[in-house]
């Protein structure tokens, strides 16, 4: 009967009998008060009608209830009944296992919070604190979940269904597990995991999550992280958003917010010629994080050539001042070129080691310096400077003291009676150094000159001016030799001052001073700056009006001025292919006093090394490229310097020139390749252009040409000038450079939990410690609800209306032949 009246009712999805409870309703109800009348209406007006009909009353009554009834199921239809299954759905909801997978999650960490190691270890089920450090944070993360038979994780499941998702720069959806199923699939998803991940984006995972979950119910996130955010996506918004939904955020407590020790060698300086013989001073900055207390370290200086310790040094640094600087000092005993690796000794419980070394590449060099020194009467400066030179076994060298008696024997280890007249007897020497001397009073011929012009410009040999009181530099002017001056010359001073000088003056250092290798006379920067001070006073100087374009200003007097600012009394400076060198004080022979021969000799060795030729093979060279680090992060700007010696090839120049960048291949063009390593056409090839730098004069009179490239991505890359022609026979112009993949994870290696705890009370959840876990996730709630899920069936246009109406048409047209009405 059931399946009689479902069909003529036309009910598809309600069963009779079965489903429970139904309720006839409307589905375009009236009100009731139109519904009566119509009602009234409709009865008046048949009743009217069907009293002029021509039968007896009974007939009319019998007809009009029939057209009462058609009337009421028209009403009826009009109104569209409908049978309703009254049911309700249940709308299950979620909890967002969200896992960072950023490569911060493989570090192991030390912990010095003895709770913090306890919660660690027995979260995830190690029978010994100590065996924390010998895992990852995620390892351990990972083993407290499973932990127990998964038992947190079966916690997890029992109320909520679980979606697991990982994320480090970006989130990604791993799988969605029902509730109450066991823990097995969600072990499995978690044990798929590694965290590899450059970048940890927070914000971005809270928010995905969110995203996500449009049209489902989420009942929480449980935040597997360790805190660390390097991306700059605005965490606050996120957290408001979670605030505004009732989200709950739970993070897990992981990894320790100590920065865990490292030690760090950062740049490495050395002369890059040395003598062999003389020793080799090697100077690095020690960088340490972490540390608790003072450390000392030793630091070793190894010779990558047969791996041998050429020199070691201990160094303690204090956590107030976590910087130290370490001079290496070691006697090369091969000449050629040697690579140098200075390592810092691996602390015992550091996890960070391939940032403990550090190489450079030094000149060693069999041969003497020759200098030729040239001053005009012997004055203390001269007296003082020659003995410096003669104590130093490493330089030859002729004094010519123009003053002298014709039977003055002059002093040197290869002593000369006149200024060399031909560019072969001036090309015996590396260095030429002029003290006062007039080089208009007849001894300096206008051809020799020029002749020491090109010396310098073209053979790029080394001049060097030490001011005086009768004629340098102020008679330099008009001369050829004006142009191997450094300094622009002061018309108005003429070297004597009017008064006796009886107030002496410190010389103070300039930024470029205190790095320079002239005026480093302890390998501690900060030590060197309190030495320097001490040095007794100076008294006489020249007036300039101060450096040329493209000179460097290393000292500079403490209270006199120029126009363009402070006077200088030491500067450095190039002419062609030749280095120069101006001082203008001749008192530094006052150094010895109270230290000896220390700060003087040491300080007038470093100048003539400062000014020498290259040596050997280097000394062709018409221009040399740099670049001011061989090995750049990612997203550091690399700046490229060309310095042109041909004083020919300069002429040739104009404000900029061209420097190309190419992608590297070949020996030595690996990653992990040394980045000190020079590039040669046999060597290096290059791969494609990939980047341009116009590299522009410094100055109008300068060599140098400086420009700036931004990586776009990391790699080997030779940079090289293929305008510039290089010297025959001389090795090609590239040079290469390293740009390292960026590593945002390791910048801050320590966890961030004031991150996790600011996350946890923005949102309402809570920071769970690792042991912690099962009891915590009962704290999550089951957010599922019930939901009306109504089944409707339409009855109005259903078979059976269909039926009534034809069959009420059919009995009044009927009833009416019968009453002989028609």
């Amino acid at each position: 009967m059931n399946r009689l009246i479902a069909w003529l009712l036309d009910l598809d999805r309600i069963e009779l009998g079965r489903d429970r409870p139904l309720q006839l309703t409307w589905a375009n109800a009236a009100p009731a008060w139109l519904i009566f009348a119509c009602a009234l209406a409709a009865v008046g007006w048949i009743v009217l009608v069907y009293r002029r009909e021509f039968a007896t009353a009974p007939r009319r009554a019998l007809l009009a209830i029939g057209r009462i009834a058609l009337v009421a199921l028209t009403g009826a239809v009009i109104c569209q009944p409908v049978l309703v299954w009254q049911r309700n759905r249940v709308e299950p909801s979620y909890v967002a296992l969200t896992v960072d997978m950023s490569l911060s999650m493989a570090n192991r960490d030390v912990f010095r919070d003895p709770t913090l190691a306890r919660a660690a270890a027995s979260g995830a089920g190690l029978t010994e604190v100590s065996e924390v450090g010998r895992h990852s944070r995620w390892e351990l993360a990972r083993r407290a979940l499973t932990a127990a038979s998964a038992a947190p994780l079966a916690s997890l499941v029992s109320r909520n269904a679980v979606q697991v998702s990982s994320f480090a720069s970006s989130l990604e959806t791993l799988g969605l597990h029902a509730k109450g199923e066991p823990p097995d699939a969600l072990v499995e998803s978690l044990g798929a995991l590694t965290p590899n991940g450059e970048a940890t984006d927070l914000a971005g995972a809270i928010g995905g999550v969110m995203e996500k979950s449009q049209g489902r119910r989420l009942a929480a996130i449980v935040l597997v992280s360790d805190g660390q955010n390097t991306q700059s996506t605005n965490l606050k918004d996120a957290l408001d958003r979670a605030r505004d939904r009732q989200i709950p955020i739970f993070p897990i407590r992981l990894g320790s917010p100590v920065r865990p020790r490292d030690i760090e060698v950062g740049a490495v300086r050395a002369e890059g010629t040395v003598f062999l013989g003389d020793l080799a001073a090697v100077e690095a900055d020690v960088v340490a994080h972490g540390l608790a207390e003072p450390a000392t370290i030793r630091v070793d200086l190894v010779d990558e050539g047969d791996g041998s310790m050429a020199a070691s040094e201990h160094v303690t640094i204090d956590p107030a001042r976590p910087g130290a600087t370490v001079e290496l000092r070691t006697l090369p005993t091969t000449p050629g070129a040697v690579r140098y690796r200075v390592e810092a000794e691996t602390l015992a419980d550091e996890r960070v080691t391939d940032n403990n070394a550090e190489r450079i590449d030094v000149m060693v060099v069999d041969e003497d310096l020759r200098v030729l020194f040239v001053d005009a009467y012997p004055r203390y400066e001269y007296r003082y400077l020659k003995n410096a030179l003669m104590r130093e076994a490493t330089v030859r060298f002729s004094v010519l003291l123009l003053e002298a008696d014709e039977q003055f024997v002059q002093e040197g280890t290869d002593p000369i009676r006149r200024f060399p007249e031909s560019p072969e007897e001036l090309s015996q020497y590396d260095v030429v150094l002029f003290g006062d001397v007039d080089p208009r009073s007849g001894w300096l011929s206008e051809a020799q000159m020029k002749m020491l012009l090109d010396f310098v410009g073209n053979e790029g040999g080394g001049f060097g001016v030490i001011a005086g009181e009768r004629a340098a530099p102020q008679r330099f002017t008009g001369t050829p030799l004006e142009k191997l001056l450094p300094v622009r010359m002061d018309p108005t001073f003429f070297g004597s001052y009017e008064a006796t000088l009886t107030d002496g003056f410190q010389a103070a250092l300039t930024a470029e001073g205190q790095g320079h290798r002239l005026f480093r006379f302890s390998p501690d920067r900060l030590e060197n700056a309190r030495w320097f001070p001490s040095l007794p006073a100076l008294y006489w100087h020249t007036r300039t009006e101060g450096p040329k374009p493209g000179a460097s200003v290393l000292l500079e007097h403490p209270t006199s001025r120029t126009a363009y600012g402070p006077m200088p009394l030491v500067v450095l400076g190039r002419y062609g292919a030749g280095r120069l060198f101006f001082q203008a004080t001749d008192d530094t022979w006052r150094w010895r006093r109270q230290s000896g021969e220390l700060f003087h000799d040491t300080y007038w060795v470093r100048v003539v090394r400062e000014l020498m030729r290259e040596p050997g093979a280097h000394r062709d060279r018409r221009f040399v490229l740099r670049t001011d680090r061989q090995r750049y992060d990612y997203g550091q700007a690399v700046s490229a310097q060309v310095e042109v010696f041909d004083s020919r090839l300069l002429a040739d120049q104009g404000a900029e020139i061209a420097l190309v960048v190419s992608h590297a291949k070949g020996p030595g063009a690996a990653m992990d390749a040394p980045e000190t390593m020079t590039a040669n056409d046999e060597a290096v090839e290059s791969t494609g252009v990939v980047g341009r730098i116009g590299a522009s004069r410094l100055a109008p009179e300068s060599s140098r040409f400086e420009g700036t490239w931004a990586p776009s991505r990391p790699g080997r890359y030779l940079l090289s000038a293929p305008d510039l022609p290089s010297a025959p026979g001389t090795a090609g112009n590239g040079i290469l450079f390293r740009v390292a993949p960026p590593n945002l994870e390791a910048q801050k290696p320590e966890a961030d939990h004031e991150t996790l705890a600011r996350i946890a009370e923005a949102t309402g959840g809570r920071v769970l410690s690792p042991d912690e876990l099962t009891q915590g996730f009962e704290d999550i709630r089951d957010r599922s609800v019930q939901v009306p899920d109504d089944v409707v069936e339409p009855l109005w246009d259903s078979k059976l209306v269909l039926l009534l109406f034809v069959t009420m048409i059919s009995m009044e047209w009927v009833m009416r032949k019968a009453f002989g009405m028609l």
